[in-house]
């Protein structure tokens, strides 16, 4: 948990430069899938202001219960702390304009979790993928879990998504900004 609030991950990830990739609007619903202790989800909540609202989405009780004492310390008021399973988002359908997944592609097993952001994603909003390049490195996980950008856009496929072109977010990761089929 410490390392996932660390100032050590956010200059590896910098989370207002990352996110400026994909045009987040003001006034848009959001959804940080996977969002552990809120990483993205609070420089999220700043983009899309007192307008939108950012859920913040994650399948570990002990995640959500750490971005909801966040939400408290912080007093946001446009964040929502939801705890999820990896085939069901309890959030209504067409209801988000944009969805993170944010480290988390390497870690599915199946397309559940794909298929529920779809689910939740508007036909015209987007979803961002930023993961782990396929290579050796003293952080993150073995390369051995992490996905080439080949094989992610093909998950994405297979999900309903037109992942586009993969984008350049630095010497460690990759992103997609995809689009429902």
């Amino acid at each position: 948990m410490a390392y996932l609030e660390s100032e050590e991950r956010r200059q590896l990830l910098d989370p207002p430069s990352l996110l400026a990739h994909f045009g987040i609007q003001q006034g848009w619903t959001v959804a940080d899938v996977g969002c552990g202790p809120g990483f993205f989800t609070f420089p999220l909540a700043e983009l899309v202001g007192v307008g939108g609202r950012v859920y913040g989405i994650d399948e570990e009780p002990m995640m959500v219960a750490r971005l909801e004492e966040r939400i408290k310390e912080l007093d946001v008021r446009n964040v929502s702390a939801v705890l999820s399973a990896e085939d069901s988002i309890p959030l209504a359908d067409n209801i988000v304009d944009f969805a993170l997944l944010s480290m988390v592609l390497h870690e599915l097993y199946g397309p559940s979790t794909l298929l529920e952001t779809r689910r939740i994603l508007r036909q015209d909003g987007s979803l961002a993928v930023v993961d782990w390049r396929k290579k050796d490195e003293p952080y993150g996980p073995p390369k051995r879990h992490r996905l080439n950008e080949i094989e992610a856009a093909a998950k994405l496929r297979a999900a309903g998504f037109d992942p586009g072109p993969a984008l350049d977010m630095g010497p460690s990761h990759y992103g997609f900004k995809a689009k429902k089929l």
